[in-house]
């Protein structure tokens, strides 16, 4: 594929089976999808993920510049976004059916829910019989069936998840200082392996899109769990994709991965546009996304070469990143401006229930000053309560309709007036 915009091919369904013919492993998840009757896109982004977690965390992306240490991790966050019941769960399950990695061909991957920020460090922690801790030899997939579950853990008061979610996501150090030794886990480094899958209703998404000055938000690859282009009778599912690490799962010796030299001239010239200011929106981590897709799209070809074809198909795969992230805010500007309007008809309805309240109590409170005999309608306004005699006229109105009171047109002193009496 050549390289475009995001919004390129949005919603071209033959372009988009261009993306999916590239490469047969795309094609086998395409089907592996369909087959099962999830979304293609969550099944990819499943699979993207158990491929990071079946590498050792000693394999990087290398660093732009000449800091040897600058190097980033392949630790990945995916948001599943659809309506309810569309089906992470049947996405989950696809990839892992298609991704058949024998014993030993990749890391022991451990699923649990996402808790604290500080029991993220307990899951990369071993401690042996003795109290000694060494690292984990397993890789961690967070599960999160529900987007609000992680704002509202975020959302805690004194949570520490959000920015150990986001130190997960570059792979830094873990954990917190504790004077409890049973509670302090210190996790160095680039030596353990996570992804966090999450289920996303764009309802209950705004909480985590507000966070885009943290940057969690652009940390996440966010793909879709609807299929517009789902067939009417699903295929068969192909056979499982026998696949294997292409280094060691136990390898604790760094391994970067080979970036082509055209990628890292985009990637040099974006890092030094923002360093000179040139670039200020609040995207910086969106590059690093696409380069750990393009990695990790390599690496389900059993590369360690990341190539200018991963990063083009990772482009593509971006592009629906960026246009599901899009969808999502309108749903929710579309669920504000519902829920203005609402709230404008409501107050309505209340300000007309109060409106009508107040007519029938002036209309009680004429009928009770007037008699049969007739009564100038400035006095009747006078013996009003200020609260209720901008309702006089609705109300005389009212009680002339209903054959109660008479109006009467008079003249007093050269000058017209009203007059209000009971009708006999």
């Amino acid at each position: 594929m050549t390289a475009t915009t995001p919004d390129t091919y949005a919603g071209d369904l033959d372009v988009e089976s261009v993306f999916w013919e590239a490469r047969p492993e795309l094609a086998a998840v395409r089907q592996t999808a369909r087959a099962a009757l999830a979304s293609p896109w969550a099944v990819l982004g499943c699979v993207l993920a158990r491929v990071a977690l079946s590498v050792p965390p000693s394999v990087v992306i290398p660093p732009l510049g000449n800091d040897r240490s600058a190097v980033a991790s392949l630790n990945v966050f995916v948001g599943l976004v659809g309506p309810s019941g569309v089906g992470k769960g049947v996405a989950t399950r696809a990839a892992e059916d298609f991704l058949d990695i024998q014993p030993g061909a990749g890391r022991l991957i451990v699923e649990v829910p996402l808790g604290s920020g500080e029991g993220i460090s307990h899951m990369f922690i071993h401690t042996d019989s003795e109290g000694e801790e060494t690292p984990a030899i397993h890789s961690v997939w967070f599960d999160v069936p529900e987007i609000d579950t992680l704002t509202a853990l975020i959302g805690r008061k004194a949570s520490t998840l959000a920015s150990e979610v986001r130190k997960m996501f570059s792979g830094e150090g873990l954990g917190f200082q504790n004077s409890d030794p049973t509670r302090r886990k210190i996790v160095p480094s680039h030596s353990y392996r996570a992804a966090i899958v999450a289920g996303v209703q764009p309802s209950k998404a705004g909480p985590l899109l507000d966070d885009a000055a943290g940057g969690t938000p652009q940390r996440f690859l966010w793909l879709p769990a609807t299929d517009p282009g789902a067939p009417d009778v699903a295929p068969d599912a192909p056979a499982p994709l026998a696949w294997s690490s292409p280094v060691l799962a136990t390898e604790h010796r760094r391994t970067p991965l080979n970036v082509a030299a055209s990628i890292k001239t985009v990637l040099r010239a974006e890092r030094l546009a923002r360093l000179r200011e040139e670039l200020t929106d609040d995207n910086g981590q969106q590059s690093l996304v696409r380069l750990k897709v393009a990695a990790l799209l390599a690496l389900l070809s059993r590369r360690l070469d990341v190539t200018e074809s991963d990063w083009q198909l990772a482009d593509y795969i971006m592009g629906v990143s960026d246009r599901t992230r899009t969808r999502m805010y309108d749903a929710l500007r579309a669920d504000a401006a519902k829920a203005a309007r609402d709230r404008a008809e409501a107050r309505a309805a209340f300000d007309e229930h109060q409106d009508d309240a107040a007519v029938h109590r002036t209309a009680d409170k004429i009928l009770a000053r007037l008699s049969t005999d007739p009564t100038p309608a400035s006095v009747v306004r006078s013996a009003l309560g200020k609260n209720l005699r901008e309702y006089i006229e609705a109300a005389v109105d009212s009680l002339i309709r209903r054959g109660l009171v008479e109006r009467l047109d008079d003249e007093y002193q050269g000058r017209p007036r009203v007059l209000l009496r009971l009708r006999a």
